[in-house]
């Protein structure tokens, strides 16, 4: 049994390492990992509503509801748009998520297109997850809406990953 435990703890312990490596990694720079067809990266910045021309819409209220165009602008300062049929957009519709500094974890296409993975914040250097809840069903959802069961506006929820 011991010969199993020693390589599962040294397992562990470097994905740990690398997981903060990565995280910390992040904030300063864009982190990629080469795969067939895309690139797998991370990314921190903001989301932004964009017209139909890909510009960046800067309204008082946010995105208008004829277009649900989004970017997310790194803080290196390039202008990436997703995917037109990258299901995990809808996120940021939500207006909570567009104020946030957030840290993504998506495939980069050729085209400099987009598809998210996972979407994070990021406060005072911490990451945490974002997602919608339904108390009362107990269902957790990536994008706002109602709850598919109950119908009721699913909650707005960050929590430590």
């Amino acid at each position: 049994m011991s010969r199993f435990l020693g390589p599962l703890l040294v397992t562990v312990l470097l994905s740990a390492t690398l997981s903060a490596t990565l995280s910390s990694a992040a904030a300063a720079n864009p982190i990629s990992l080469q795969a067939e067809g895309y690139t797998l990266t991370v990314i921190r910045g903001r989301a932004l509503c964009l017209d139909a021309a890909g510009r960046e819409v800067e309204t008082l209220f946010g995105c208008s509801e004829a277009s649900q165009r989004f970017g997310f602008a790194s803080k290196d300062g390039r202008l990436y748009k997703f995917l037109p049929a990258d299901p995990m957009t809808p996120v940021f519709t939500d207006v909570r998520v567009r104020q946030r500094e957030l840290q993504l974890t998506a495939r980069l296409h050729t085209g400099g297109q987009l598809e998210v993975i996972k979407v994070q914040s990021v406060k005072e250097g911490k990451l945490y997850d974002i997602f919608y809840f339904c108390e009362v069903c107990t269902i957790t959802a990536y994008t706002p809406g109602l709850c598919p069961c109950c119908r009721n506006e699913l909650e707005f929820r960050e929590t430590p990953p």
